[in-house]
């Protein structure tokens, strides 16, 4: 073997590492390096939105939400129960409901409690009334009876003030007294029945019927059946000698009592 032989072969490694060096440097050159992920930002994202754009939509949120949440409010939110307080002589709580019964399908917030108070007023033998609303679904009505204390010439009722009251057919009005006389003279027939009620009340006794006739002049019967006349004068000392009379006379056998006289009485019994 030469000497040339042996160096080209002893340089054959060297030559060889030199290549792969070479390579690696080459590939190392070439390679680009990854970097990690940039995270996604709404800060970033809202920074490319103009300003007056994010305003408006902001603005036409709260209008959506507005118009939303009043429509609900509207229509979402019903009278769920009806209170009645009052002096239940003539009407009782559960006859006054039915005639409220339209409020439960009324909104809580838009019902109208003047249309309430003024549907109450206009029920016979109502005199007042008071409506309002009590959170969260509740209608409260207080009301007050327009009282009558007697009947006027068979048409109508009469309330303490003489002022004529329409009476509806489903109440019975046949206990009260009964007073008749010319209509224009109501007032008057009024406050002589208060009087002859207020005097005989001492004596336990009771009116059943008061009349005025044409003239002026009066008779009066009393629960126990007396009739008694006692003409246009004298109204006042003439009731007083009938106080006197209930306290002595038998008064189940009296048919007739005439007081229409100077200081005495006329008296028809009773036949046996």
């Amino acid at each position: 073997m030469t000497i040339s032989s042996m160096k080209d072969q002893a340089g054959k490694p060297k030559a060889d590492k030199v290549r792969r060096s070479a390579k690696r440097v080459a590939s190392g050159r070439g390679a680009t390096k990854l970097e990690k992920g940039v995270p996604f930002s709404i800060k970033g994202l809202f920074a490319l939105v103009p300003l007056w754009l994010m305003q408006f939509f902001f603005v036409l949120g709260i209008l959506v939400l507005s118009c939303w949440g009043l429509q609900q409010v509207r229509w979402g939110w019903p009278v769920e129960q009806v209170e009645i307080e009052g002096e239940f002589r003539y009407w009782q709580a559960q006859d006054l409901a039915k005639q409220l019964f339209w409020v439960k399908e009324q909104n809580f917030f838009s019902l109208d409690v003047r249309k309430v108070k003024q549907e109450v007023e206009g029920l016979a033998l109502i005199k007042s009334a008071q409506v309002k609303k009590v959170w969260p679904d509740t209608l409260f009505v207080k009301f007050k009876e327009d009282i009558p204390v007697a009947g006027w010439n068979q048409q109508t009722l009469l309330n303490p003030n003489g002022e004529e009251l329409i009476l509806s057919g489903r109440f019975d009005a046949s206990g009260l007294p009964k007073l008749f006389g010319p209509e224009k003279k109501i007032e008057q027939v009024m406050r002589q029945f208060q009087r002859f009620q207020s005097r005989l009340s001492a004596v336990d006794a009771s009116l059943v019927s008061v009349t005025m006739n044409s003239v002026g002049s009066w008779q009066i019967e009393l629960e126990n059946g007396w009739a008694i006349h006692l003409g246009r004068q004298q109204l006042e000392q003439r009731l007083e000698r009938l106080i006197e009379l209930l306290k002595i006379l038998p008064q189940e056998k009296v048919a007739v009592v005439d007081l229409r006289y100077g200081k005495g009485a006329a008296i028809k019994w009773l036949s046996v």
